[in-house]
């Protein structure tokens, strides 16, 4: 790891004799300002402030963004040069990446095959394609047709770039019948069947009946299912029939369970068991009428918690208690905090205080809303249980110093989170313990929360609140709540839930940013307020992310009645969800939580309020009384 400091020192600067500390702001600032032209290729812009970055830890970031940024330009020789002078650090592997696109372009398959080999291969599909490519123009070998065959046995398809490579493979006769059939029986594994119908046009008229007959059960799932057994003993026909059976429990999951119980018993297959029971649960996420009898039909292997936990959810919705405490009564090894706490409401329900009493005060000891609703319910305090890590000074030196967290803490003070992430976790892969729990402490003094947050779970400090619960930019939070008039505490609860505080995060669905706000949807809020809009640029600025995203909660708890239950799950499902949602008549806010049918919208709901109560005690020492969040939920309009 001695490459970061290596790479410093590479000229001498006026700064030499200065304090450490003023010498590494002016550092961190002008690398602030040279990162940008780096990454535009301008490097006059960057030369003024040499002096000072050629020693900076992360010089070899700003080197690497301006190469990338002028690939096509640099000699060989210049890159060879930064790659041995920087072999193992990353940023020699994101240059490489850059300089193999350039080569593939140019089809200079020799520098290709040198730069590709000293990257030492890679995972990339695309990347393997062309590597493939540059081994068949330099003179294909017996290592390259197994490397060939090997991008060739794959269900899916494969990029352009390798089509010069099959081409090859067919016109030296080198694929066969059989490798078309195996890529073909990939494909129909991954439900690919467009490639599964075009590699089958190449075989005989089975294995076009084959591709034909799964394409059946995609495009008329019942219809298919109701001509089915046809040939019991043929695996593949129920492996069409388990495909049909959860394609059909997606939208008529009572008539999926119906089909799963006639054809079952035609089958002698081995998950023929748990299909029914994917079946029932999609039943009972929807709620369908006969959703609570499918799970009470499925046989004893397919009962696992999952299903005890809809069979308890089912009895909840309808305000069953007998029901609900029959699903709750468990054995011990199945236990869990929500069949303990509604065991405990059905108990309650039916009169049983007592039991009911001892049942709460079970599930009190725990630190999430099921353990703070029934503190509540039985007028106990809610289970904080902070306990701050002991400061060890001596490790905690020892690692700042460490080269490795030298550059990752460096990254993120410059603001370039993202690759910071992947230094820190470098730097850490390896600790345990003590050692562990102090980097999770170095990290929250830097003030890297979404850092400290993981490395403190992965240390199992999970009773020190402080660092779990940081109070990240919470004068922030504070005034744009005071302008929202809403709790900065429920704001920042989300905030933490979002993105653990990330301000340039992304996820799959496109949501960016501290609040994980839809760059529609932070269009359509800042018309609102009359704030400009650039994009990206406004999303991962944290002051305009928190303001954007506490303004769109603000207009949740609005839609739904100012209530926080509802605006939570619109925040995390979209309000058109939540307005099917809602119930025929006013229902227990717990009650209509605990059967929301997404998962993750219910965990979600769960996170966000405990984490709204732990913030308002680490802000005020009170506890927060849940009977302004958890009032009923009112009937959908029109009953």
């Amino acid at each position: 790891m001695g490459l970061f400091i290596a790479v410093g020192g590479l000229a001498g600067n006026a700064w030499a004799g200065a304090d450490p500390v003023a010498r590494l702001e002016a550092q961190r600032a002008a690398f602030r300002v040279a990162w940008p032209e780096a990454e535009r290729g301008r490097w006059d812009r960057v030369e003024p402030h040499l002096a000072l970055l050629e020693s900076y830890v992360l010089y070899p970031e700003l080197k690497s963004a301006w190469l990338r940024a002028t690939i096509s330009a640099r000699d060989p020789s210049e890159l060879n040069a930064f790659l041995d002078a920087l072999e193992g650090h990353p940023v020699a592997r994101e240059v490489m990446l850059r300089w193999l696109s350039v080569l593939a372009a140019r089809e200079d398959w020799a520098g290709f095959d040198r730069v590709y080999r000293r990257m030492g291969g890679s995972s990339g599909a695309r990347l393997q394609c062309q590597a493939a490519r540059a081994g068949l123009a330099l003179g294909p070998d017996a290592q390259w047709t197994e490397q060939a065959l090997a991008l060739w046995r794959v269900g899916v398809s494969q990029p352009n770039e390798c089509d010069p490579v099959f081409a090859r493979l067919r016109s030296d006769g080198t694929l066969t019948p059989a490798h078309y059939l195996e890529r073909m029986e990939l494909a129909l594994e991954r439900r690919q069947f467009g490639l599964a119908r075009f590699l089958a046009r190449s075989l005989d008229d089975d294995a076009r009946q084959r591709v034909r007959a799964w394409e059946a059960m995609q495009q008329d799932t019942a219809g298919a299912l109701a001509s089915l057994p046809q040939n019991p003993a043929d695996d593949d026909e129920w492996q069409r029939a388990r495909y049909g059976l959860l394609v059909l429990a997606s939208r008529d999951s009572d008539g999926s369970f119906a089909q799963w119980q006639r054809l079952k018993a035609h089958y002698d297959v081995t998950d023929a068991d748990e299909v029914g029971r994917r079946i029932a649960l999609a039943g009972a996420r929807r709620n369908t009428a006969q959703a609570a009898q499918s799970l009470a039909s499925l046989p004893s292997s397919a009962i696992d918690q999952d299903v005890r936990h809809w069979q308890m959810r089912l009895a909840v919705r309808e305000q069953d208690w007998e029901r609900a405490l029959r699903a709750t009564t468990t054995p011990a090894e199945q236990s869990a905090t929500a069949l303990d706490f509604w065991r405990a409401r059905a108990l309650e329900a039916l009169g049983e205080q007592s039991q009911a009493t001892s049942a709460f005060r079970r599930v009190a000891a725990e630190r999430n809303l099921y353990g703070f609703m029934a503190a509540e319910r039985v007028g106990q305090p809610k289970a904080l249980h902070h306990q701050p890590t002991a400061v060890d000074l001596v490790i905690q030196r020892r690692l700042e110093s460490r080269p490795e967290f030298i550059h990752a803490r460096e990254l993120f003070m410059v603001g370039l989170d993202s690759r910071g992430r992947s230094a820190w976790n470098r730097a850490t892969a390896e600790l345990e313990g003590h050692a562990l729990a102090q980097a999770a402490l170095l990290a929250h003094a830097w003030g890297w929360h979404s850092r400290a947050i993981a490395t403190a779970a992965r240390a199992g400090l999970m009773d020190d609140l402080e660092i779990r619960y940081p109070l990240a930019w919470h004068e922030r939070f504070a005034t744009v709540a005071d302008l929202s008039a809403i709790p900065s505490t429920w704001s920042i609860g989300v905030a933490r839930n979002e993105s653990l505080f990330m301000p340039d995060i992304a996820s799959s669905a496109g949501a960016v940013g501290i609040m994980q706000l839809m760059p529609a949807t932070g269009r359509e809020v800042a018309a609102d307020l009359r704030m400009p809009y650039q994009g990206l640029a406004t999303l991962i600025d944290p002051d305009l992310n928190i303001r954007l995203g506490t303004r769109y909660l603000e207009r949740m708890l609005g839609q739904f009645g100012r209530h926080y239950v509802l605006a939570t799950a619109a925040y995390n499902a979209g309000p058109g969800r939540v307005q099917r949602w809602l119930p025929a008549g006013d229902v227990p806010a717990d009650v209509w939580i605990e059967t929301i049918p997404f998962d993750e919208t219910r965990d979600y709901v769960h996170r966000v309020i405990a984490s709204q109560a732990i913030f308002h005690w680490r802000l005020t020492g009170d506890e927060l009384a849940l009977d302004d969040i958890m009032v009923p939920i009112p009937a959908r309009p029109g009953g």
